[in-house]
């Protein structure tokens, strides 16, 4: 990610250069710079009016929202892409004075643990020790991903001296942490909330390279050898967030897993917005509190 927004830069400093011949260098540097921007924010237009086609389509009407919906998303987009992935990344395992259990974090398609920045300080302040991990290599096979997640769990629950961790995973994470149950049904995962994942696959997942890309594909057999392969224990031991306007997974049932435990449909949210809004955010804290409710209710009881 840092050759590529290095590469942009490099895009950007020749516009700027062409444009020199007819404006001052500070406005030709400017104009360049919001050329960047639009081109940006066009290609992020045209991800949510593929979503609202689709959905209007084939998913359930929902309500109105997907322009109220995208500058959130493109201003969290250019963040991710320009800040958070490639310079934000190496944060280090969050440990609060008096921590109340462990979170693992798992990002999504073509990103790493940078898009966590802001989230991982806010599940600490609220007494929970935090680690993530990088889905390598990018382009790999999801159960290879699994195993990843499995074997980062049980060091975090070690690390934290906790029998069992959740995992909050966004988008493709999600599929990963089902992976991870299916893998090793043993890992230390107590729970897992997903933050629009493609359980149903995505057809934009077109539009990605890689055998994970082809994995995510609605109905590809990889998704159909994992869901008959779960059992409705499984199911129960996820909570799926989801939105009405996400521009990436649709329709918004395609994000949901028949089964869970619990689920959350929001809206005017889009994809990498759900790590970020309000709502979002209070139900994770919701369900965070409940879990270890239950935990240590389990714990007294033996």
């Amino acid at each position: 990610m840092r050759g590529f927004t290095l590469g942009v830069a490099i895009l950007v400093a020749l516009t700027s250069w062409a444009l020199s011949a007819w404006l001052p260098w500070p406005a030709a540097l400017l104009t360049a710079l919001l050329l960047a921007v639009v081109i940006h924010a066009a290609i992020v237009a045209l991800g949510f009016a593929l979503a609202r086609l689709l959905t209007d389509r084939t998913g359930p009407a929902g309500p109105p929202g997907w322009l109220a919906a995208m500058p959130e998303e493109i201003y969290l987009s250019l963040r991710n892409m320009y800040l958070d992935i490639p310079w934000r990344h190496r944060w280090p395992i969050r440990v609060p004075a008096r921590p109340r259990g462990a979170v693992l974090l798992v990002h999504g398609y073509g990103c790493n643990r940078g898009i966590w920045r802001d989230f991982d300080t806010w599940l600490a302040a609220r007494g929970w020790i935090v680690a993530a991990l990088d889905l390598e290599p990018p382009r790999a096979g999801i159960d290879g991903f699994g195993a990843q997640v499995a074997a980062e769990a049980a060091a975090l629950a070690l690390r934290a001296g906790h029998e069992r961790v959740t995992v909050i995973a966004h988008s493709m994470g999600g599929l990963a942490a089902r992976a991870a149950l299916r893998i090793a049904p043993d890992a230390p995962i107590d729970h897992v909330i997903t933050l629009g994942t493609p359980h149903r696959g995505t057809w934009h997942a077109r539009f990605g390279r890689g055998l994970c890309a082809a994995q995510m594909l609605p109905d590809s057999p990889w998704l159909c050898d994992l869901q008959t392969a779960e059992t409705p224990a499984v199911a129960s031991r996820c909570t799926c967030i989801a939105s009405h306007h996400d521009n990436i997974v649709c329709p918004v049932d395609r994000a949901l897993l028949p089964g869970a435990a619990a689920c959350l449909v929001v809206a005017r949210v889009g994809h990498m917005a759900l790590a970020h809004d309000a709502g979002v955010r209070a139900f994770v804290e919701e369900r965070l509190d409940a879990l270890h409710a239950s935990d240590t209710a389990k714990s007294d009881a033996a």
